[in-house]
Formats: C-alpha cells, structure tokens, sequence
C-alpha cells in the first residue's frame, strides 16, 4: 500500500514538472526612480548623524560563522557609550552590516528584526533542507532545469527563518543597511542586493524575498544549485552615472575602481547576458569587505562617496570584521593515497578562500587608516578603528585548533554553539582597538 502511494505521488510529480516552465524570482522594474526601493542613500539618509560610523561585516562559514556573528553582537549589546549625551548600547549604532553565507543569516535577520533569534542557530536546517529535498514531489521536479536544490532552500528559509519578509519589509524596518552578497558564477564579480544594482538589470528588488538573496550568498557550487535571475536590462530608462564613465576610463589611473566599473558593463547588456547564475559569495570574499572597498574606489575616493550620500565625516570610522573562516583536515598529511576529488576541491576552495581573507584583512585595514586621512582636516580628525573577530587570535592553541576545525554545516551541537558565541565576546572585549573605541566613546 505505501508503495502504491509513492507510485501514485512520483506519477503526480512527473506530470506536473511536464508543465513546469522557469519562472525568475526577480521581477522587471517598468522605470528607475532615484527616490524609491532598497538604495545605500535612502538608508543611510534614515541614520542619525553621529560621533561613530560602524561597518560589521559577517563571513561565511556555516552555522560557525553565524554563531560567531551573534556572540559578537551580543557583546555590542552589552556595551554602553556615550552618545549625544546619552548611554545606549554600542549595537544600536551601527550603521552597515555586509554578510556572506553562513554570515548573511544574522546579518539580514538583525536588519529586518533588530534581532536574531535562535530559531537558525538552535535547529538543523541541514537535515530539513535534505528531507525537503527528497519529498517525493520536489525529488522529481529537481530533476528538470526548473526546480533547483537552491529554490527548495530559498522556501525553506522564507517561511521558517525570515517569516516571508521581502526587500520592501527592509527598507520598512528602518534598520542599519544591509548588504548580502553572493557572486555572479561565470565572472566571479560581487554581487549585492540594493536597488542600486538591480536598476543595472532593470529589475525591482521590493517585491524580492530576502530569503532568495540569503540563499543565493550561501549557494556552495556542487552542494546547492545556483539562483537564477532574469536579466531584464535595457527596458526601464537606466543611465550609467557620471561616475561610472569616468571609473571606466581611468584603467591606469584607478585600476580598481576600472576593474568593478567594468565587471558591471556585462550586465547592461541582456542579449549576451540573459540571466544571472548566483552562488556563494564567498568565492569572490568571503569577507563581505571587498565590494565596500570597490565602490569607494569606482565612484573616485572617499570624499567623493560621503558628497553622493549627502553626509558628514565622523568622529570614528570604524570596521568590525568577524572572521570564521576554519583549516584543512590534517589527517591528509598522514595519508600516502591521493584525496578523492571532492575533498580536492574542497582543499583547493578552503586554501584560495583563506589567502584571499589574509589580502582582504591587510588591503581593508590600509585603506580604512587611508579614508580616515583623507577624511581629516585641520579642525577635525577622524580616527580609524579596525577590529578583527577570528580564531587565529586566540592565544590557546588547543582552543583555536577546536574552533578551526569544526565542519561548515547548517547544524552545529547546542554546546559548539554556546562555545562560539562565548569566545566572539570574549575575543571583542580583548581587542585592543575595540578596547581604545569604547574608551573614545565613553
């Protein structure tokens, strides 16, 4: 009998997928208006002007990073300053969170929420996601191109984690701006979710789940499939900016800022580029920082960035950078036969993913001491803070190899999440420009 009605329900999911056509989950935007939609200026322009300019940034790494994420939060929460006179917690004043991954979960869920509840950290969303994945009328549809494993994870994390809430509820919430970041898979350019960059494909981003966004930051190529948005470019009046041009033609001048101006032009044109193939953004930072550093660049400094947004510089810039990144297996090392081709792709992955954080972590920390400068004037100063969260600056040796070790999954033990979010607060209490900015403001 139960037999006959799995028979009964794949026939039924065989018949239904033969009517299956792809449908994107991006809508096409009718014309570009400046003054609606998911934009850094419309946010930022909700920020009270303040003492203190706070950037976190959120890495990949599973349910890993986004414990870790959390404790670091927590620890802002429990931290009072002094602003404009009054004691309010250090959480309440940031202003920018970027997430990749595993660390797009909390970042996405504080801007929606102002919080983020347990109900990611605590529940095995890896074990759900598989059994949807195998109810026999999902089984089948992902067999055609029309139904991926990443659409099933999308769902997932849109009705059971982010309680169906889409771009609009975003900019609702009026909380700090939020960048989640995936990466285009044929260029390996970043991408972000703002209005900003969906006017390039002419698509609207309000009626776009945040869920989407979030499963698409954490689409690892061979375990998720990517997601697929339309390209819709060409049809709602876009104009590049001045700026654009000019980053265009300054090749020698402003190598990086040509380089992100240029990864854009392939998306202007929707004949050679009809769709976009999202997936992890950690393949191209794992960080969240880079795209930061690009569009100060592309658009010609960071005086230039602060007059598009229509603000003054502060007393403090401050980034705070939670890096969950782990280490290889060493059992590889005691082994004469060759790893298998998945965990060479891994190692490959895990290794590239590594040295690029230690570039990234270096560049940012420079350019961050340089924005401060560039910044300051005779009568104001601005003071950089650059605070890094990561294992590799716990003293205990045992300590930073348990943490480095531990597997990027969506589903971590009770205890291992505890752990971590123990050890982020104790590492931002520990840090000396943490240390030094809570002094400043108190």
């Amino acid at each position: 009998m139960r037999i006959h009605l799995l028979a009964v329900a794949i026939a039924a999911a065989l018949l239904a997928s033969g009517c299956v056509t792809f449908r994107p989950p991006n809508q096409p935007l009718d014309r570009v208006d400046p003054a609606r939609g998911y934009r850094p200026t419309l946010q930022e322009g909700r920020r009270d002007a303040g003492r203190v300019w706070i950037t976190l940034a959120f890495s990949g790494g599973g349910t890993r990073a986004a414990a870790l994420a959390y404790g670091v939060m927590e620890e802002l929460h429990d931290t009072e300053v002094v602003i404009d006179g009054r004691r309010r917690p250090l959480l309440d004043e940031v202003d920018t969170l970027s997430g990749v991954s595993g660390g797009s979960f909390p970042a996405a869920y504080y801007g929606l929420f102002g919080d983020f509840e347990e109900r990611f950290l605590r529940r095995n969303i890896q074990r759900t996601l598989v059994w949807r994945t195998l109810a026999p009328w999902n089984l089948v549809r992902v067999m055609t191109p029309y139904l991926s494993r990443s659409d099933i994870a999308a769902r997932l994390y849109h009705e059971e984690v982010f309680d169906r809430a889409t771009f609009a509820d975003l900019t609702a919430a009026r909380g700090p701006l939020v960048y989640i970041n995936a990466t285009d898979l044929p260029s390996g350019s970043s991408v972000r979710f703002t209005q900003d960059g969906f006017d390039v494909i002419c698509s609207e981003l309000d009626s776009f789940w945040v869920a989407y966004a979030v499963a698409a930051s954490s689409a690892v190529p061979a375990l998720l499939s990517p997601v697929t948005l339309r390209n819709h470019a060409g049809g709602c009046g876009f104009q590049v900016p001045d700026w654009y041009e000019e980053a265009l033609r300054s090749r020698r001048s402003n190598p990086r800022g040509h380089r992100a101006a240029a990864a854009i032009l392939r998306f202007l044109d929707a004949k050679q580029k009809r769709y976009l193939h999202l997936v992890d953004g950690g393949i191209s930072d794992n960080l969240g920082l880079r795209p930061m550093l690009d569009r100060v660049a592309m658009v010609g400094g960071i005086q230039e960035a602060l007059r598009l947004s229509g603000e003054e510089p502060p007393d403090h810039l401050v980034v705070l950078v939670v890096n969950a990144e782990n280490e290889p297996d060493p059992a590889i090392d005691l082994k004469a036969a060759a790893p298998s081709l998945a965990a060479s792709m891994n190692l490959v992955s895990g290794s590239q993913i590594r040295r690029l954080n230690f570039e990234t972590l270096l560049l940012t920390q420079a350019q961050l001491t340089g924005f401060a400068r560039d910044l300051s004037t005779p009568g104001h100063t601005v003071v950089p803070h650059f605070v890094e969260v990561g294992f590799d600056l716990l003293e205990d040796e045992e300590e930073r190899r348990h943490f480095k070790r531990l597997p990027t999954s969506f589903y971590l033990e009770d205890e291992e999440i505890d752990r971590l979010r123990e050890v982020a607060r104790r590492l931002v209490r520990e840090s000396p420009e943490f240390q030094a900015l809570v002094e400043a403001l108190r």
